[in-house]
């Protein structure tokens, strides 16, 4: 008898092996080996937004699927906030999170950055027919910011009096800005740029640097994933092919802090963008 149980325990256990994954499979720990799960957003642009289709595309789509490309992998977009995709990263619903993030030393507590993949600015939209011209004039009026964005704590620290206004999306708090709900909307640099050209009645009421770079974000056990995108990201810095995504949605030319990250991009926007 128990030579018969310990040759059925035997056979279950050959049987478990075989239809597991080894590492040699799945190098980069994914949810689903071949496919890197992605939490994006659909109202940033130019860095994840969602085309008329509702596909999303951007310049960290772009970088993402460039890189997965170069590592013979999948991606498998899922369109959610900022809030959402930091926890669904904690809470292993996602591998990584594809949008333009900024690197917070409260974020990095939770999850790991890519290296940079852009450096931004901050800017303050309000209508054409708004006077404030700098970041004291928002004293008792509604400023909105998307949740969870390293923008929400710009507006009670910058904007002293401003009363703030969580929206769950870009999207929203442009609607709210223009029918006349909202007094102001802070974004990335970039962003306002997009949303400016949609929009002829906003306009760039003040503008400020940040201090931190625009990056990926991954879990912490992610390592290897980690490790291959910087790699390929580097790749694609050396090779140009970062250079010719960055022209392709950017009007203006790297910041120093980023051209310090990757001394290459110096020669490549030497003449400007």
């Amino acid at each position: 008898m128990f030579r018969i149980a310990f040759a059925a325990l035997a056979g279950a256990l050959v049987l478990a092996g075989c239809g597991s994954t080894s590492s040699a499979d799945d190098p980069y720990g994914l949810l689903e080996p071949g496919t890197i799960r992605a939490a994006t957003q659909t109202s940033q642009p130019p860095f994840a937004y969602g085309d008329p289709t509702g596909k999303p595309v951007g310049f960290v789509i772009d970088v993402t699927d460039e890189a997965a490309k170069r590592l013979g992998l999948k991606v498998d977009y899922k369109s959610t906030s900022v809030t959402s995709s930091l926890a669904g990263l904690t809470s292993h619903q996602y591998d990584l999170a594809a949008a333009g993030l900024g690197v917070t030393e409260e974020r990095q507590k939770s999850v790991s950055f890519t290296k940079p993949l852009f450096w931004s600015t901050t800017a303050v939209l309000t209508t054409a027919s708004s006077t404030a011209a700098k970041l004291t004039d928002f004293a008792g009026r509604k400023v909105g910011a998307v949740t969870g964005s390293t923008q929400e704590p710009f507006v009670p620290a910058k904007m002293p009096g401003a009363v703030p206004i969580g929206f769950p999306n870009a999207n929203a708090a442009v609607s709210q800005l223009l029918n006349g709900a909202l007094d102001a909307f802070v974004v990335g640099g970039p962003d306002a740029e997009q949303f400016l050209k949609q929009y002829p009645a906003l306009r760039r009421a003040a503008s400020a640097p940040v201090e931190h770079p625009t990056s990926m974000a991954v879990p912490k056990d992610h390592g290897a994933l980690l490790t291959a995108l910087d790699q390929q990201i580097g790749a694609m810095v050396a090779d140009g092919t970062y250079a010719r995504l960055y022209r392709k949605y950017f009007t203006t030319a790297p910041l120093p802090q980023l051209v310090a990250a990757w001394p290459a991009l110096g020669a490549q926007f030497a003449g400007g963008l």
